[in-house]
């Protein structure tokens, strides 16, 4: 009664049910179990969009693997390059998330300002690599690694999840085809233990992803600060951070876009960090779920219009 907009809420309650597998959240939300459900399983969303029981909502986010800088052979930038790019994304959407993600060759999404207004900051910094398995390979060879041979062991750490699972299998696979590499593996972990061998750097490559937090691309560039504790790559430039600095610092558009811009192509040229896709998200609601907003920030709901009815 004290919310500020009492008077437009048209709920009494909302019940969250917390259920880790995404197969039994699809059978409670069949059964009429639940009225809403977010990310259902990855081999049934084509399904559930063909069937108009799903609905793709943009979301301003990257899903993306980071490299521990301090690990071989990811100490070791042609390395990184070369995994980044023997990656086939449009096939990994296409047959593995299936929710029309956009690949991603950068780390800042489409759906942020640039100087001119109605411009795109992705449109305007364009891709900083491309997917060349010839080139992957001439960098692992100039890396000492020739067709693969010699790297050490790699394993993939990725948090307990069906989506992370089956995307983490199909990178593999594709870097055993595509490089030859043989001696690649899977580890996952519950959240918080997988959290904590983030933040300790035992990892030699680790699934992630982040959400903006406001619209600007700020919010995706400050985390690859030396000092800032999102960076778990053990990567710094200080040249990247005088320009992430300067553009939170300088009042004037153009120059603090421009510094911004500057410090993404540093960070791809430098490739601490992999970007596969950028996010959407699937959520469904049964027909009586009236309503509800998908704000395209936030990676949540908003509930205060939403209203039941049967």
């Amino acid at each position: 009664p004290n919310f500020w907009d009492a008077d437009a809420i048209k709920l009494d309650k909302i019940i969250m049910t917390m259920v880790e597998s995404e197969t039994t959240e699809l059978s409670m939300f069949d059964a009429d179990q639940i009225d809403i459900a977010e990310s259902p399983p990855l081999e049934e969303i084509g399904r559930l969009l063909d069937e108009g029981v799903a609905t793709i909502y943009p979301d301003l986010g990257i899903y993306y693997y980071m490299f521990n800088v301090e690990k071989k052979p990811f100490d070791d930038p042609r390395i990184r390059k070369a995994f980044a790019m023997a990656i086939d994304r449009q096939a990994l959407i296409d047959n593995v998330t299936q929710a029309s993600q956009k690949s991603a060759f950068a780390m800042v999404p489409f759906g942020l300002p640039d100087v001119v207004p109605g411009d795109d900051f992705r449109e305007k910094g364009g891709d900083y690599f491309q997917e060349d398995i010839a080139k992957a390979k001439e960098l692992l060879a100039e890396a000492g690694y020739p067709d693969g041979k010699g790297l050490p062991e790699i394993k993939i750490l990725y948090n307990t999840h069906e989506a992370h699972q089956k995307i983490a299998e199909a990178l593999m696979e594709m870097w055993k085809k595509n490089l030859g590499i043989d001696n690649i593996s899977l580890s996952n972990e519950e959240w918080r233990v997988y959290l904590n061998t983030r933040k300790t750097g035992d990892y030699q490559v680790a699934r992630a992803g982040w959400g903006g937090d406001y619209t600007d691309a700020m919010t995706f560039l400050d985390m690859w600060m030396t000092d800032n504790g999102n960076n778990q790559t053990n990567w710094g430039s200080p040249e990247y951070d005088r320009l992430i600095k300067e553009a939170k610092s300088n009042p004037d558009p153009a120059i603090r876009i421009k510094a911004m811009h500057d410090a993404e192509q540093i960070l791809m040229e430098d490739m601490p960090i992999m970007p596969i896709y950028f996010y959407t998200n699937v959520n469904m609601y049964k027909p009586w779920v009236k309503g509800v907003i998908v704000p395209m920030v936030g990676g949540y709901q908003e509930f205060r219009w939403a209203y039941i009815e049967k």
